[in-house]
C-alpha cells in the first residue's frame, strides 16, 4: 500500500484523473489487505479455555501450595513484584502517586499432613513513577503536597496455618479457618489461577486482595514439580497509609503489581538487592526463628 502511495504522490497534478486514479488505488489495496485479513483470522482455532475442576479439597490445595510455595516438609519461597500505587479520592480521577519495587519472602514447614505453618515478611522500596529510580518522596496528586515514602516493612505477620479446610491466622480467637476464594482454568498453554483474600478480622476496612496466577500447563501437569515456576499479577484495596498525609480527604488507594516466584535471593535484580543488602541485610534471610515460637492452640 505504500508504493502505491508512494506512486501515485509522484505524479503530476492532473486535476480529475489523477484523483480517480489516487482513489481507485487505494480501495483496491485496502480491499486486499480487508482479504487478507480475513483469510488470516479463518485459518486459526479457537483458543482452549475451560474450568479446571479437582476431584477433592485436597486435590485443590497441592494445587495451591505449588504455585504460592512448595510442597516439601520445609522451605522458603521468594516472590518478587513491582506495584503501581493510585489514589482514589471522592470526586476525584484516580491518579499513580508512587511505585514501589519489593518483594515477600516466607519461609514454612509442614505440621501435619497437608497441612503446613507459614510465616513471612515483605520489603519494598519507592521507585520514581516517572524516571524508575529509587526515591523517597513524592508528589500527592490530591493533595499537592510533597511527601516522604518510606520504604515498606512487614515483619509483624502473626503466622497462619494453611491446609485444605483454609486459612487460620495464628492469633485468631475463632477456630475455624478462612476459605479464601480460588479458580482455576486452562487457557491455551498455560494454567490460571483467580485467588482472592479478604482481610483478616480486625485489620482497617476496606481491604481485600486479588491475584491472577499463570504457569506452563505441561510444567503444571508434571507432578514432580513441587514448586510451580509461576507468575502473578493483581490489585489491592486498602485505607490511605498515614505517608500520603490525606488529611480530611475520603477515598483509599489501590495498589496493581506484578511478579513472579523466584528460585532464592540470588535472583533478586542487583540493584534492589544492593539497597536491601544496604539498608535491611536482616530480612535477606528466612526468620526461622518464628517457627520455633510455640502454637497458641492445637492442630
Amino acid at each position: 500500500m505504500l508504493d502505491v502511495l508512494k506512486h501515485s504522490l509522484s505524479l503530476e497534478h492532473s486535476g480529475a484523473p489523477r484523483r480517480e486514479f489516487l482513489t481507485a488505488s487505494l480501495a483496491s489495496s485496502l480491499i486486499g489487505a480487508s482479504s487478507t485479513l480475513s483469510v488470516a483470522a479463518d485459518a486459526g482455532h479457537p483458543i482452549r479455555s475451560e474450568v479446571m475442576t479437582f476431584d477433592d479439597d485436597q486435590a485443590e490445595f497441592r494445587a495451591h501450595f505449588r504455585f504460592e510455595r512448595d510442597l516439601v516438609e520445609r522451605s522458603e519461597t521468594v516472590t518478587w513484584y513491582h506495584f503501581l500505587v493510585f489514589t482514589v479520592a471522592e470526586g476525584q480521577r484516580p491518579a499513580p502517586i508512587v511505585r514501589f519495587e519489593g518483594m515477600e519472602y516466607s519461609y514454612y514447614q509442614r505440621v501435619k499432613p497437608l497441612t503446613y505453618r507459614i510465616h513471612a515478611h515483605n520489603l519494598s522500596f519507592a521507585r520514581d513513577i516517572t524516571t524508575g529510580e529509587f526515591t523517597n518522596t513524592t508528589l500527592n496528586p490530591v493533595t499537592g503536597e510533597t511527601v516522604t515514602v518510606p520504604p515498606t516493612v512487614l515483619t509483624e505477620d502473626p503466622g497462619v496455618i494453611n491446609s485444605p479446610a483454609g486459612y487460620r491466622t495464628l492469633d485468631s480467637k475463632d477456630p475455624n479457618p478462612v476459605r479464601t476464594y480460588s479458580f482455576y482454568r486452562i487457557e491455551g498453554d498455560l494454567v490460571r489461577r483467580e485467588h482472592v483474600r479478604a482481610a483478616p478480622a480486625g485489620w482497617p476496612m476496606p481491604f481485600i486482595e486479588s491475584s491472577t496466577s499463570w504457569v506452563d500447563r505441561k510444567v503444571f501437569d508434571d507432578a514432580s514439580v513441587t514448586s510451580l515456576p509461576m507468575h502473578t499479577s493483581g490489585f489491592y484495596v486498602a485505607p490511605w497509609p498515614r505517608w500520603m498525609k490525606m488529611g480530611d480527604h475520603k477515598g483509599h488507594m489501590i495498589g496493581a503489581w506484578t511478579g513472579r516466584k523466584l528460585n532464592s535471593i540470588a535472583e533478586l535484580p542487583a540493584a534492589y538487592r544492593a539497597k536491601a543488602q544496604s539498608e535491611y541485610p536482616q530480612l535477606l534471610t528466612a526468620r526461622w526463628a518464628e517457627l520455633e515460637r510455640p502454637l497458641p492452640f492445637s492442630l
